[in-house]
């Protein structure tokens, strides 16, 4: 079977299957929102994000590219268009963007993705795993197996199969970061969410698990939890909601630059919140 490598919102919780906000009783704070020069150098560094061209990944693309890092967004055929266009706009520096068509959930595909990046770029440094899905609505006393097979072929299948395939030319450079994105439902199970929550669960044992397999390698994998990232279609879900709560894909991606350094070789196995005030 193969899945989409992107859906329109990755790794969030639609309002209308999954939760409604809750006033706060006082005024939050409103997170900073003035840009920030990135103070993570990652010079010749290549960076594969899978799912790049969604609403999450537009923000993590754009922060990578401020570090120095090249990257190549490998992504379903359809979303080269966007990053074209993205390319055309960075002047000088539209060479330190490329794509790759994949579907995320085919192993042949996705291997040939990695091939095609060692190949044109000589290596591959650091995987930043973003292709993922949400649904919900049914108790597992109703759960139709396909919704059930597809959470796990969306959000788990796709980051097995990039690690899988990355870890290669990482272990053979003797260096190298995996990022993958859960979320805060892994950590207790909720009403009808359950084929989300659990393949969500999931990718934190894969991130330990390849922990453990690829220290000796001097290879990090590390994985973030967000709640419900403030993007263009969430907030379509969720219109009574106050945005200034969720995270926002630059700030998380802000986490994922800082975890791809030279700075965070200490971390590895983690499991990160990012919930915002959400």
């Amino acid at each position: 079977m193969t899945t989409p490598a992107s859906t329109p919102s990755t790794t969030a919780q639609s309002a209308k299957s999954s939760r409604a906000s809750t006033p706060a009783t006082t005024p939050a704070p409103t997170p900073a929102t003035t840009p920030r020069a990135n103070q993570y150098d990652l010079t010749g560094r290549v960076v594969v994000i899978t799912g790049g061209a969604g609403g999450l990944g537009r923000g993590v693309t754009a922060a990578f590219l401020k570090s120095g890092a090249g990257i190549v967004v490998a992504d379903r055929a359809e979303a080269r268009a966007s990053v074209d266009a993205t390319r055309g706009q960075l002047g000088q520096d539209a060479d330190r963007l490329d794509f790759a068509a994949m579907d995320a959930g085919d192993e042949a595909s996705v291997a040939a993705m990695v091939a095609s990046v060692v190949a044109r770029h000589g290596r591959l440094d650091v995987l930043a795993n973003l292709v993922g899905g949400y649904s919900a609505g049914q108790p597992i006393s109703e759960l139709d197996l396909a919704v059930w097979t597809r959470m796990q072929d969306l959000n788990l299948r796709t980051a097995f199969l990039a690690a899988k395939h990355a870890a290669a030319p990482m272990i053979e450079r003797g260096w190298g970061r995996i990022l993958n994105i859960s979320a805060r439902a892994a950590y207790s199970g909720r009403k009808r969410a359950a084929a989300y929550a659990v393949a969500k669960a999931g990718i934190i044992t894969l991130t330990e698990t390849l922990s453990e397999e690829l220290r000796d390698h001097r290879i990090t994998a590390n994985c973030v939890l967000p709640s419900i990232i403030d993007t263009p279609a969430n907030r379509a879900d969720i219109p009574d909601a106050d945005f200034t709560r969720w995270p926002k894909p630059e700030d998380i991606a802000r986490v994922l630059v800082f975890l791809a350094s030279d700075d965070a070789w200490l971390i590895s196995g983690a499991a990160i919140p990012v919930y915002g005030l959400a």
